[in-house]
């Protein structure tokens, strides 16, 4: 087992904490069943805080994402899967794991839409319709934007610390944008230019090109089962 990490700076706050443990930057459970066993998983120094709150977040978004991704992909083999047992009674390990169970599949449950009650805009990019369905067989979930955005914070964060040994701290920021695949062609042609690949493949794809001036203003690609993708930049300023 790993020794936990020394007195130091949580790389998402930033705050000092005498108790730090380690957090995987993609949890264990968003790598698919494709990925090979000897990958190590990046993990980095973090507050008990931030991992909690983090992995609350992380749980409930796997949940939705993977009700809207391809479930016959080698780049999520076994997520889909894995997330809806997390939410099958059935499967649960006693009384108090079944309520949970139950409680999270009521919930999205509740949250589902249902043909005409599908808004025809603020559809995340490459997570809509792909079998052109009839409007009255398709099926929604609502995603919180703010959790996708700490998310790929979260991510940016990781990386920059993995590969740099630096904190994204004042007067630097880290901005999210979802983007089509049109609307990140300029992010595109400056990774073919400039970019360095993170990978822990098949699922996993970080893409990253830092200004040669500063050494922390950046660009990042970030795509997740090979359908999810987010886009960010690290700035300084408002």
């Amino acid at each position: 087992m790993a020794k936990k990490p020394p007195s130091g700076r949580c790389v998402h706050c930033l705050e000092h904490s005498d108790h730090r443990t380690w957090d995987h930057v993609f949890p264990v459970s968003w790598y698919p069943d494709s990925t090979p066993q000897n990958i190590a998983k990046w993990k980095i120094p973090s507050c008990l805080k931030c991992n909690q709150e983090y992995g609350v977040l992380e749980e409930d978004l796997l949940g939705r994402l993977a009700l809207c991704i391809d479930p016959q992909s080698e780049k999520n083999k076994g997520i889909v899967e894995r997330a809806l047992r997390s939410i099958d009674p059935s499967s649960a390990k006693g009384q108090k794991d079944r309520g949970s169970r139950q409680a999270k599949r009521q919930k999205l449950q509740r949250e589902m839409l249902e043909g005409h009650a599908i808004p025809d805009h603020g559809i995340y990019p490459n997570l809509g319709e792909r079998w052109n369905r009839p409007i009255e067989e398709r099926a929604a979930i609502s995603v919180s934007a703010s959790s996708i955005s700490r998310l790929c914070e979260k991510i940016v964060r990781g990386i920059t610390y993995i590969a740099d040994n630096r904190f994204i701290e004042h007067p630097y920021h880290v901005n999210f944008y979802a983007l089509t695949d049109d609307g990140a062609l300029g992010f595109e042609e400056v990774f073919e230019k400039f970019g360095q690949l993170f990978a822990r493949e098949p699922g996993i794809a970080v893409r990253r090109a830092v200004a040669h001036e500063d050494k922390i203003s950046s660009l990042y690609s970030i795509e997740i089962f090979g359908q999810f993708k987010m886009y960010a930049t690290v700035t300084a300023g408002g």
